[in-house]
């Protein structure tokens, strides 16, 4: 069945019918602009980034005043390090990471940009492939995306600390995966499997594989319904959704998207400080910002991708096939669902977790098998 722009339906769900809620459906090919798989709709209005400008055949650097070929004028390095370039293009649509600590933001919000989009719920989808020079890089390095994120809150010259308020997810260096939470530069906290303070292996005990694509989609929402009850416009929390394309080697028509986990940040236990402290040093007379639990509601719309190395000029990690929208979280598609099967209760967000783990070659692992099984060579 196809609909002509979008409807809104009412449904009424639940043990006794007691929760109404509204979807709407959106008339939206399910695939971007590189034929990866959506997960949620675009919201109406909103203005995508991606990365298509990266193949437009011309080889380029960036430096410090953004790139000219990008046509929303949104990309912005903020990168630590001394590299010349910051970041390489090559005009075939990968870009290459060549500082000690690059940070590629995606940012509207300057005053030079024509059209702004202010993300806060959104589908982030990159693939990513790490760099040889990274093999004696930190174990906190890798793929790492973040969202909600102050421009200038990143000890960037002219800004203040206080405004990095920034989730991310992390396929680390180390070989473990993480969701990651900061409010203040540069403390921060971590969790994964639901448990704060925890990191988890993704591929078997081993390192983050270098010479391989891997695809990542990290999907941020703030949530009025909590795990426990019905809508509750008064308690919003926050749902982190992460997945995995261990499989394809950066090609989407062999993709296949596989859940790594979730987190809903409630307010409750997981501190966005140093060592999970419960309190934010030096904020409250700046921005009111005191509560390291609070979870991050709005931030300051900026998307990230950054790694992190030990030397200059050299390739760190390769990103390609990026994509940012800013999405209506409890709508869905005209035409049909997407090939990843959610519960039906995925707006309450109760829908379990299964910990992922996957061998060198992309294989899942169960979760139940013997050491042996999955314990391959490491890089």
């Amino acid at each position: 069945m196809v609909f002509a722009g979008k409807k809104s339906f009412l449904f009424t769900v639940g043990l006794l019918g007691q929760l109404a809620f509204a979807v709407t459906l959106y008339d939206e090919v399910p695939q971007d602009t590189f034929g990866i798989e959506k997960f949620y709709p675009t919201k109406e209005g909103s203005v995508e980034w991606n990365s298509a400008h990266w193949a437009n055949g011309h080889a380029r650097g960036i430096e410090w005043d953004g790139d000219a070929d990008d046509p929303l004028e949104w990309t912005d390095n903020r990168s630590a390090g001394d590299a010349s370039p910051f970041f390489k293009i090559d005009g075939n649509g990968v870009m290459q990471m060549m500082s000690s600590g690059p940070r590629f933001h995606i940012n509207s919000q300057t005053e030079w940009a024509a059209k702004k989009q202010f993300y806060r719920d959104v589908e982030f989808t990159a693939y990513y492939r790490r760099g040889e020079a990274s093999a004696n890089g930190p174990d906190y390095g890798g793929m790492v995306m973040g969202v909600r994120s102050g421009a200038l809150g990143h000890a960037s010259g002219g800004g203040n600390n206080c405004d990095a308020n920034t989730y991310y997810a992390r396929f680390r260096h180390d070989g473990k995966w993480d969701f990651e939470k900061e409010w203040k530069h540069p403390g921060s906290y971590y969790q994964s499997e639901g448990v704060v303070g925890k990191q988890t292996p993704l591929w078997g005990g081993a390192k983050l594989p270098t010479d391989r694509w891997i695809g990542m989609k990290f999907i941020v929402y703030n949530s009025a319904y909590p795990d426990n009850g019905g809508p509750d416009e008064s308690r919003t929390s926050v749902r982190l959704e992460l997945y995995i394309d261990s499989i394809s080697n950066g090609e989407p028509a062999s993709a296949k998207w596989e859940k790594v986990g979730e987190a809903l940040d409630e307010g409750k236990d997981w501190s966005g400080a140093s060592g999970g402290a419960a309190t934010i040093d030096g904020c409250k007379d700046y921005n009111g910002l005191e509560d390291a639990f609070a979870p991050i509601l709005k931030g300051g719309g900026i998307a990230l991708m950054r790694t992190d190395g030990s030397t200059n000029n050299v390739v760190q990690g390769e990103y390609k096939y990026v994509s940012i929208r800013e999405i209506d979280p409890y709508g869905s598609f005209a035409g049909g669902t997407t090939g990843i099967r959610r519960s039906p209760y995925t707006y309450r967000g109760v829908f379990p977790s299964k910990p992922a783990k996957f061998d060198l070659n992309g294989r899942s692992v169960p979760q139940n098998a013997a050491p042996g099984m999955y314990l391959f060579r490491r890089n």
